[in-house]
């Protein structure tokens, strides 16, 4: 069984190559570890968009409004995230980074 923060390490970084930044790499001055989930935002999109957003490419996580963040962007599980699904979840963001490319 591969290891939450593998997992997270690999979606992270999949989620990055394609233009979406981490919303919480740390806490205070310390740098986050790896887990059971990460945040991630995307330029110009508020949480609610792009949860709405990603939904079209099959994508889901939870705002971080609901999680009583004041912050923009959303918090993606690896829980249930295989990592036979890797290849399919790149190829979903890249399509997303596609429709809609950073300025």
């Amino acid at each position: 069984m591969v290891a939450y923060r593998d997992k997270a390490h690999e979606m992270k970084r999949l989620f990055t190559e394609n233009g979406f930044e981490i919303v919480y790499d740390k806490d205070e001055d310390q740098p986050l570890s790896d887990g059971f989930y990460f945040t991630i935002g995307y330029p110009g999109f508020t949480g609610e968009e792009l949860l709405e957003e990603l939904l079209y490419y099959g994508i889901s996580a939870i705002s971080l409004s609901t999680c009583g963040s004041r912050r923009q962007g959303l918090r993606a599980c690896v829980s249930l995230v295989h990592p036979s699904q890797f290849p399919e979840l790149e190829a979903r963001l890249k399509v997303f980074r596609e429709n809609h490319p950073l300025k």
